[in-house]
């Protein structure tokens, strides 16, 4: 089969789940191609994912790449979804796959007139990430019940955004995140040890590596930490938050806002974390969302305190500790330091997970069964 994946996200080196299917599928021999957005006039301004621009070599995928000498602007938003129809008909694929939640509305049309089949992949509650009102209502009243209703099939990344969609479709799916089974192993390898050596100020680390986002409550983690001294907590990433939370940082001795950790860092920032940490909000937005960092931190075998989010209650119940206030945090985190034989299960319940569900192995043939001729 030929598959054509759209994605809202330009090929990066953290590869998320569009990327990762786009390579299992290729390695099956199926023919992919990966259709990049267009990256407009100041584009490396406008966004951090465009910005932290890839030079792995996605292999036999081909990606497509887009450019325009103009700013982004409504007719270019027409114009990227005319072109998006175009490159349906330059490629005539079997299968159209995409995550893009603005942009697939014409592609989703030519879609069904065609016969083709078309997989809309909704990874967030869109209506809670736009900010713009044009937009919010755009996708609630026109995007949203096109792309349910004329889709051949809708895949979610959580339950909540699937029981959704549910209103406009019956062929609704569930395939989460989760890592491909050739990282789970190689991280699995390293030093258990690693989490557990004091750094050279005599501390433990917790090395924290996410975009530096609304999604995260960080004045909740200062507030934790501040009560922590003997850990020392570093904040990797970009996002609109990075200058307030690097000016705030300087307050406390002990938190430190170190900007984009590179690929090569990953493993070993992660490997050297004493605990997982994941102080999510508690609102709708989060509510639906899979939490692709839980699954880092099953794959290193840490153990993890997060907030009890509906999607986290669902996939993680008995493998993290939940905490929702400071005080619950803080006893989470003493809890851990204080108890390895108490996080033996917990952690070996959380690395099981990854091998039996949240693995491309698995997800891969999921998403194939949705959208293979049969």
């Amino acid at each position: 089969m030929k598959y054509l994946f759209f994605s809202p996200v330009v090929w990066d080196y953290y590869l998320l789940q569009e990327q990762e299917l786009a390579q299992r599928f290729s390695l099956q021999e199926h023919s992919c191609i990966y259709v990049n957005p267009v990256r407009y006039k100041n584009w490396e301004k406008g966004s951090v994912r465009l910005r932290s621009l890839s030079q792995k070599n996605p292999g036999k995928v081909q990606v497509i790449e887009r450019f325009s000498k103009l700013p982004k602007s409504v007719f270019l938003f027409c114009y990227e979804s005319m072109d998006n129809v175009r490159q349906a008909i330059k490629w005539r694929p079997d299968a159209v796959v995409s995550y893009e939640h603005l942009m697939s509305l014409l592609l989703c049309i030519y879609c069904r007139l065609k016969g083709l089949r078309f997989v809309f992949v909704v990874t967030d509650d869109w209506e809670e990430v736009l900010s713009g009102k044009v937009l919010k209502l755009f996708y609630r009243f026109i995007a949203k019940p096109v792309l349910g209703r004329f889709s051949y099939a809708i895949v979610s990344t959580s339950d909540c955004q699937a029981l959704n969609f549910l209103h406009y479709s019956e062929n609704v799916h569930v395939v989460p995140n989760g890592k491909t089974m050739e990282f789970i192993r190689n991280q699995a390898d390293r030093s258990d040890e690693a989490g557990h050596i004091f750094n050279a100020s005599g501390k433990k680390t917790v090395n924290f590596i996410s975009s530096l986002r609304d999604c995260y409550d960080f004045e909740l983690l200062f507030a934790v930490f501040q009560e922590l001294p003997e850990l020392e907590l570093n904040i990797y990433g970009e996002g609109e938050l990075y200058e307030s939370l690097l000016e705030k940082s300087a307050w406390y001795s002990n938190v430190h806002v170190k900007g984009n950790a590179g690929a090569e860092l990953f493993s070993t920032l992660m490997s050297e974390t004493v605990l997982g940490i994941l102080p999510l909000k508690l609102n709708k937005l989060n509510d639906s969302t899979c939490p692709i960092k839980l699954f880092d931190y099953w794959t290193f075998k840490k153990p993890v305190v997060a907030s009890p989010t509906a999607e986290l209650k669902k996939i993680a119940g008995g493998a993290v500790h939940f905490a929702t206030t400071r005080d619950e945090y803080l006893e989470a985190i003493r809890t851990i330091l204080k108890n390895d034989t108490l996080n033996g299960p917990m952690v070996e319940k959380g690395y099981r997970n990854m091998i039996e569900r949240y693995n491309f192995d698995v997800l891969t043939q999921q998403f194939e069964n949705i959208v293979a001729f049969k």
